[in-house]
């Protein structure tokens, strides 16, 4: 797939026609450990539903003592480079921009689970990085509260040999 000047960009429903799944590490400020949450998890992310120009976005965690959450985002392909993303817990939505080695979240709102059922909104800034040799992703956000840092997720996710 090109952009609109010729240059090869990624193809979402390529890159995702399998399956990515590993590992993911948080790192937390000091003043934030007191909230209860794993140091690492495993994270896959993967499509199904996929039609012209739109799919769904199924990410799975799995935390350390079993327990499963699964989120599912709407994606449409707006252009070449851009992909618009909806989900239950992203009040705004979020807009991707596709890059050939990988694509760029714009910063984005998520009602994230903090303790129990409280759900405050965290701003994330996402990058996702395909490797030179394409066999890794390496996906990096930065979270913040009301503009303060309360933590950073580094995932790296390789090609899995089957779907769902």
């Amino acid at each position: 797939m090109t952009d609109d000047t010729g240059a090869d960009v990624l193809d979402f429903r390529e890159l995702f026609a399998v399956p990515w799944e590993g590992e993911a590490t948080l790192w937390r400020p000091l003043w934030t450990r007191w909230i209860p949450a794993p140091r690492t998890f495993r994270f896959r992310s993967e499509i199904t539903n996929l039609a012209r120009d739109s799919w769904d976005v199924v990410d799975t965690t799995t935390y350390p003592n079993g327990r499963i959450e699964q989120r599912r985002m709407r994606a449409h392909q707006v252009s070449p480079t851009q992909i618009s993303l909806e989900a239950d817990d992203m009040p705004d939505g979020a807009q991707t921009h596709v890059r050939p080695d990988g694509f760029d979240f714009e910063p984005y709102r998520l009602r994230t689970k903090v303790v129990g059922p409280v759900r405050i909104p965290i701003r994330f800034r996402d990058q996702v990085r395909l490797t030179d040799d394409g066999q890794t992703l390496v996906d990096s956000l930065e979270m913040r509260f009301l503009g303060i840092l309360v933590g950073r997720v580094t995932m790296r996710l390789k090609r899995t040999s089957e779907a769902g």
